[in-house]
């Protein structure tokens, strides 16, 4: 903080001594250098930690991605939209659901009925994951971290998600930001992030953690303060090892979380 100006005739009472002077300095110093290492990420008060559900809080080679994707092609083939036309919704307005909005195919409530239907999907690719629940059981909890959701997709989705990996009674997360939360932005839409902040109630991007598979999300994340976890090795898309410069930490699944952020959990000695 600025230094206060003070009257002359006053300075002889707020005049700091020579060690006083050496100890502030030292403390500066101390305090930069430890918030400036970009590797390391202090647990305080209020750090909130969001976990991506699909493919990063389960990893099933896309199986479960595939069938949303079906389901949602199936859907709006029905409203008369194919492929070519939803990808340039996409294009144009940032996800098809939002163009088949702005453009009258679908009104708020046939929005809603889309959310549900697409994701009216089995589930049986996902399955219980005893080392995940151990690993996230450990998480620290409030006012020292908590622990959010953070998804593209519905919190109903996410909660079936959990179920079937074993973490709805074992987690202990605050609340699931979904599609609805972001105004069905993008997830990697800057608003998506202010939109999961206003939710968690933190107004500090550097307090915020993501986890996420996606290189598109993690790239956002970085580049509005938050620090950055890419989950996964491999790229949908090509198959080959996926990488990004903006991953604060790259792993292969949450199973290795606290081997990079050991601060965000319980010892086991605890």
């Amino acid at each position: 903080s600025q230094p206060r100006h003070r009257h002359p005739h006053r300075m002889r009472f707020g005049r700091l001594t020579a060690a006083a002077s050496l100890a502030a300095a030292l403390l500066f110093s101390i305090r930069s250098s430890t918030f400036s290492v970009p590797r390391r990420i202090a647990v305080m008060g209020e750090t909130v930690l969001f976990l991506d559900c699909d493919d990063c809080l389960y990893q099933n080679s896309w199986a479960t991605a595939g069938k949303i994707t079906e389901s949602i092609a199936a859907y709006t083939a029905r409203l008369g939209v194919d492929k070519q036309k939803a990808y340039a919704l996409y294009q144009e307005h940032g996800t098809c659901l939002k163009g088949m909005l702005a453009e009258g195919i679908l009104d708020e409530a046939g929005a809603e009925h889309y959310l549900e239907e697409v994701h009216q999907i089995d589930y049986s690719d996902i399955g219980h994951d005893s080392r995940l629940v151990e690993v996230l059981a450990r998480l620290q909890t409030p006012p020292r971290l908590n622990t959010w959701i953070f998804t593209a997709s519905t919190a109903e989705h996410a909660k079936r998600c959990l179920d079937r990996l074993g973490l709805s009674e074992s987690l202990r997360y605050h609340g699931i930001v979904d599609t609805r939360v972001c105004r069905l932005e993008t997830k990697h839409s800057p608003s998506s992030f202010k939109a999961a902040m206003a939710a968690a109630g933190c107004d500090e991007p550097s307090k915020c953690i993501l986890c996420d598979d996606s290189v598109k999300n993690v790239r956002a994340a970085k580049s509005v303060g938050w620090r950055t976890v890419l989950v996964g090795f491999t790229c949908r898309d090509s198959g080959e090892r996926v990488s990004c410069e903006d991953a604060d930490f790259h792993i292969g699944s949450l199973h290795a979380l606290p081997e990079v952020l050991p601060e965000l959990f319980v010892s086991r000695d605890d």
